[in-house]
């Protein structure tokens, strides 16, 4: 027994000398593709690009940005500060901003050319050579906005530049703040439409994507508009890796023929998550008494079973191969319904899929709701033991 015991123990010992395939340095390199980021003190520093078309005033060392809005952009970076153990919840930027959780620490300003430099020699040193660009709604200001683009990109938590274009949104007034607000938004377009146009032009992400949010889904509507005059950008080819919008805040006649063509032109994969239980964007509708896409009536009395409003799914029936449809009101915890786009882990879980691609059958969160033949939508449920 004893040198039976003994051979066992030479053999094992000999096989720790046999060479083996170690995959694991390919796998941690994957995995840990996460969003870079430095300590000072106790608090993490990101890095985010940014682009407004808001009046720039210098103050001293401070520059400070207005609800105005100019003809030009400015561009350059800022520099956010965020509390490592910070937690997804109902968000605030004033409220992160009092308490400590998320700041803005510098905003500095470079001329164009300056930036597309400093942007392109990020994307090219990034292991997916892409690039991210967030467009937010309206309400916040300069600051505010930042922070949350900062909380945005804490927690899906991506190894890529990101690049925050912000437009003037912030005015006071229910009914008047937000008439006024939508035409900002339409007028901004354009800037965010040459502003891509110069990126797929020079700086030549092999990735981009470009999320949007509530009103600004309306400046990227716009900003298609724009892009497609260029004939370089009308061809067949797909320049946008995929679109993704969220809660939009933008009537179905946006969405029309003209849209379709836009939309095969620029984008490879368009996604856009719809809840029935936005208050926001109900409050959006009797203001201008347009329906929106973003807001949908869905049926959830019984738990898998969903019966459409019929326009749920005029959007995804404009091109069916290029466009999905997801429903977010099994998760929708957010304040007002509105801005889970932030406040919601689900999803973040389902946004990192779909920016690289991975098939949307492996989250598990995910069920396929079939409506007619070859026009259907997902819906994210939530965990269930």
């Amino acid at each position: 027994m004893r040198k039976i015991s003994a051979v066992i123990f030479l053999l094992l010992a000999g096989c720790s000398t046999v060479p083996v395939k170690d995959d694991s340095a390919d796998w941690q390199e994957k995995l840990y593709h996460r969003l870079p980021y430095e300590m000072q003190g106790d608090y993490r520093i990101i890095e985010l690009f940014y682009a407004t078309d808001r009046r720039a005033v210098q103050e001293g060392d401070e520059l400070r940005f207005t609800s105005k809005m100019e003809d030009r952009l400015t561009t350059g970076t800022l520099k956010a500060s965020i509390r490592p153990g910070l937690e997804i919840s109902r968000v605030v930027p004033k409220r992160l901003k009092k308490r400590g959780d998320v700041g803005v620490e510098e905003v500095v300003k470079f001329g164009e050319e300056d930036f597309m430099k400093r942007l392109a020699s990020a994307v090219e040193n990034s292991p997916h050579q892409s690039l991210l660009v967030l467009v937010f709604g309206y309400q916040d200001s300069f600051e505010l906005t930042a922070i949350k683009a900062a909380y945005f990109a804490y927690f899906l938590d991506v190894n890529t530049p990101i690049l925050l274009f912000d437009w003037p949104g912030d005015y006071r007034g229910a009914f008047r703040g937000y008439e006024r607000a939508w035409g900002s938004a339409t007028a901004s377009g354009q800037y965010l439409g040459e502003l891509l146009t110069r990126i797929i032009r020079e700086v030549k992400p092999k990735r981009l994507w470009l999320e949007s949010s509530s009103l600004g889904c309306q400046v990227v509507s716009k900003a298609f508009e724009k892009m497609t005059q260029y004939g370089d950008l009308a061809d067949a080819e797909a320049e946008l890796a995929h679109v993704v919008m969220a809660a939009p805040d933008v009537s179905k006649n946006e969405f029309n023929e003209k849209f379709k063509e836009e939309i095969a032109s620029l984008a490879r994969q368009l996604t856009v998550y719809v809840a029935s239980n936005d208050k926001a964007l109900l409050m959006a509708q009797i203001i201008d008494r347009e329906k929106k896409l973003g807001r949908q009536r869905v049926q959830t009395e019984s738990y898998g079973q969903f019966e459409e409003a019929q326009d749920l799914l005029y959007l995804k029936s404009l091109d069916p191969d290029r466009i999905s449809i997801v429903d977010v009101t099994l998760v929708n915890k957010a304040g007002g319904g509105h801005t889970y786009y932030i406040e919601t882990p689900e999803f973040y879980d389902d946004f990192y899929m779909r920016l690289f691609g991975d098939s949307v059958s492996r989250n598990r969160r995910l069920y396929l709701v079939n409506v007619k033949e070859g026009v259907d939508y997902w819906v994210i449920r939530p965990n269930r033991k």
